[in-house]
């Protein structure tokens, strides 16, 4: 990947046990073999500047893995945020753009010009806790440069339409959320979620205390009254990068842009997800089934990503949950490899994060698939372009026993259909029937039993003791 580490190891390295990080390392290692083939086949041809502080790194990651996930911190919905706990992450974020990362600078040439043009002067700059966010996920989507005249190969996608999609966001916020703790000195800080399956065409963020109102002047731009306003867009130039071969920096670029529910060519993102798609993508219970692909039916990781219907049927038309989420913002929120520049990439993705957290505890003999995934999603490869190596295993656990964060949460039940509520009418109709029978048959029971109690227990026609006695023989004896 082509980023270095400083001397200090990163601090953000979380292990999905307790155990220490330097041993999930060599396990991730001894994965290599197919991982570092998904690697190379990312968009720069190589890993050179990482291996120099490699072995410093992933000896030393162990305490501070084990430390970091130690602490628990709470992800709770920002909307049930006091106003001074929305303004301290507010602040925290416009901090983190502003704060250069203390452990990660990133490659600004490919591996061949890695050193210059002399072979003896390295091509890396600084960068900012949240730009490295922002440039992670580009990477990661990035298309591989295969030379000058040859158009760059884009098929490969080490965070999106396959397995991976939802452990390698996982550890993308993780890893954010532990720069942050540093950043702020409070291993407590928790990134809050956007509950976005609210339905309507109103965005409940985007208001100037929290993500941005809309500006009055331009409708694709941000209010002047929020912080973000002044926040400017990285990994902007693709064309460069593709036809160039040159790799994003950390240069800003043009303000961030979003009209929320403002695409009117397409009616069906002009809507967010309603409760219901949660309680139906809940119960898909399968993770992932082949070909482990966006065309994947009957999965929830293809579900809850976006490209099957609430309920897990592929539908290529359908944009649900966490796709239909960005696409509403139409924007820089909307198009891939920039979304993270919008800070709503943040919230949206841990609310993501908090569905499969509770998709893993409701199905616990869930299984990830070892091979026949996407490059870099199969279950042991490692994801790509995080240093030290962490595969997508390590991240395929529950949260709050693993990885020291846990969600505060309501999650809604999945409405009665119609099918269900026939049946329900049908069985209680039956019910009914037979309690009407039940209780008419014990009332002409009781009614019969009532008159056979009115009349004679012997009739007229049958002997008497006093009968007999008159009409028998005085002289009889009668024993």
């Amino acid at each position: 990947c082509p980023f270095s580490l400083s001397s200090r190891p990163p601090a953000v390295v979380v292990s999905s046990s307790s155990s220490s990080r330097s041993s999930s390392s060599s396990s991730s290692s001894s994965s290599s073999s197919s991982s570092s083939s998904s690697s190379s086949s990312s968009s720069s041809s190589s890993s050179s500047s990482s291996s120099s502080s490699s072995s410093s790194s992933s000896s030393s990651s162990s305490s501070s893995s084990s430390s970091s996930s130690s602490s628990s911190s709470i992800r709770r919905n920002i909307m049930n945020l006091s106003p001074n706990e929305k303004r301290a992450f507010v602040d925290a974020l416009d901090q983190a753009k502003r704060t250069v990362h203390p452990d990660i600078v990133i490659a600004t040439r490919r591996y061949a010009e890695a050193f210059g043009p002399d072979g003896n002067t390295t091509q890396f700059e600084d960068i900012t806790i949240y730009n490295y966010f922002v440039w992670s996920h580009y990477y990661s989507v990035s298309k591989t440069f295969l030379g000058g005249g040859e158009p760059s190969f884009g098929g490969v996608d080490f965070s999106h339409e396959g397995p991976g999609f939802v452990t390698w966001h996982r550890f993308h916020l993780l890893q954010l959320e532990r720069d942050m703790q540093d950043m702020l000195r409070d291993p407590t800080f928790a990134l809050p979620y956007w509950n976005f399956a609210i339905g309507g065409s109103e965005c409940d963020i985007c208001t100037d205390d929290l993500m941005g109102a809309r500006s009055n002047f331009d409708m694709n731009s941000i209010s002047s009254n929020s912080i973000f306003a002044q926040w400017r867009v990285i990994c902007e130039s693709v064309e460069d990068y593709d036809t160039l071969g040159t790799i994003c920096n950390s240069t800003e670029s043009t303000p961030i842009r979003r009209n929320p529910a403002g695409n009117v060519a397409r009616p069906m993102v002009q809507k967010l997800p309603e409760p219901q798609d949660i309680a139906a993508c809940l119960e898909v219970t399968t993770f992932d089934t082949p070909p482990f692909y966006s065309t994947s039916s009957q999965s929830f990781r293809n579900t809850v990503e976006g490209y099957s219907a609430p309920e897990g049927t592929y539908d290529p038309v359908v944009r649900s949950l966490h796709n239909l989420a960005h696409l509403f913002l139409n924007g820089t929120g909307g198009t891939t490899h920039l979304s993270p520049n919008d800070p709503i990439f943040v919230l949206l993705h841990t609310f993501t994060d908090a569905i499969f957290d509770e998709w893993l505890r409701r199905h616990p003999a869930a299984v990830y698939p070892l091979e026949n995934a996407p490059i870099g999603h199969n279950r042991d490869y490692n994801m790509v372009p995080f240093w030290p190596p962490i595969t997508n295993a390590e991240m395929f656990v529950t949260a709050p026993e693993n990885l020291g964060y846990s969600y505060e949460a309501d999650w809604p039940s999945r409405p009665v259909t119609l099918t269900e509520i026939i049946t329900i009418a049908v069985v209680a109709a039956l019910i009914v029937v037979a309690v009407i029978f039940a209780i008419t048959t014990c009332a002409v029971r009781s009614k019969t039993y009532k008159m056979d109690g009115r009349q004679p227990l012997l009739g007229e026609q049958y002997q008497r003791y006093d009968d007999h006695d008159r009409h028998s023989d005085k002289t009889q004896s009668v024993v």
